[in-house]
C-alpha cells in the first residue's frame, strides 16, 4: 500500500496554490491517473498546473473548467473569462477548456438504501448534496467534485476514469482530490458501479469560508 501525506492547510485561499500543485505533480508521477482537471475561471491556475506537469516530464491530459455560459447574466464576470494573453498560454500547453457546459445544479436521482426505494430529488432540495460536500471539505472540495461532473458532461473525460481534480475557495487552489469520474445523475443513483467515488484527498483546508451563504 502506498502511503501519501495529505496536505492540510490552516485556512483556505490562494496562498496554498503552490503546495497544492506540488502535491498534484507528485501524485501524477505515479502514472495511474488519466487526467488532471482544474477549476480555473481565468485559466491562470490551470496554466501553472500544466506548466509544472510539463516541467516534470509528465504527458497527461489537462482540462480547465473555466465557467458556464449562464454566468453572462452576472455583472462580476467579464466574458470571455479567459483573456487573450492567458488563452495563448493555454493553447501552447495543450489545455482543453470547458466553458460551454452548465454547472450540475439540478435534480438528482437518489437510491435510498434505508427505505429501499429510488427518489428523484428536485431543486432546491438537491442542493443538500453540494452543501454536504462543503461541510466535509469546504468550497474547494465541492468545486473539485463539481468540475469532474462537468468534464464528463463535456465528454472530455470518460465515466470510470481515475482523475485528479483541483479547485479553490476563491482564487488559486487549496484542494486536490483523486476521484472516479461519473455523471452527476449517477453520483448517488441506482447503479452502484456508476456512482462517484473519491479515492484520495491530496490537499484541503481545515477551515471553511462560507461564501454566498446567508
Amino acid at each position: 500500500m502506498t502511503k501519501r501525506m495529505v496536505h492540510f492547510f490552516e485556512a483556505p485561499g490562494e496562498e496554498n496554490t503552490n503546495e497544492v500543485i506540488k502535491a498534484v505533480v507528485d501524485r501524477a508521477k505515479e502514472g495511474d491517473v488519466e487526467a488532471v482537471i482544474v477549476a480555473s475561471i481565468s485559466g491562470k491556475t490551470c496554466v501553472k498546473v500544466a506548466a509544472q506537469l510539463k516541467k516534470s516530464g509528465l504527458k497527461i491530459k489537462v482540462v480547465c473548467v473555466s465557467g458556464s455560459p449562464s454566468w453572462e447574466k452576472y455583472p462580476e464576470y467579464e466574458f470571455p473569462l479567459i483573456k487573450e494573453e492567458v488563452r495563448k498560454k493555454v493553447d501552447v500547453l495543450g489545455i482543453q477548456v470547458i466553458d460551454w457546459v452548465e454547472e450540475p445544479f439540478k435534480p438528482i436521482t437518489f437510491r435510498n438504501w434505508w427505505e429501499r426505494k429510488t427518489i428523484e430529488v428536485l431543486r432546491p432540495e438537491s442542493d443538500l448534496f453540494w452543501m454536504t460536500l462543503i461541510c466535509v471539505g469546504g468550497h474547494g472540495f465541492r468545486t473539485a467534485v463539481e468540475v469532474v461532473f462537468m468534464a464528463v458532461e463535456a465528454k472530455l473525460i470518460n465515466e470510470g476514469e481515475e482523475v485528479i481534480s483541483i479547485a479553490g475557495t476563491d482564487a488559486g487552489a487549496d484542494t486536490a482530490i483523486v476521484m472516479k469520474a461519473s455523471r452527476f445523475e449517477d453520483a448517488v443513483g441506482v447503479d452502484l458501479e456508476k456512482r462517484m467515488k473519491i479515492y484520495e484527498m491530496l490537499a484541503m483546508p481545515k477551515e471553511t469560508t462560507w461564501i454566498g451563504c446567508g
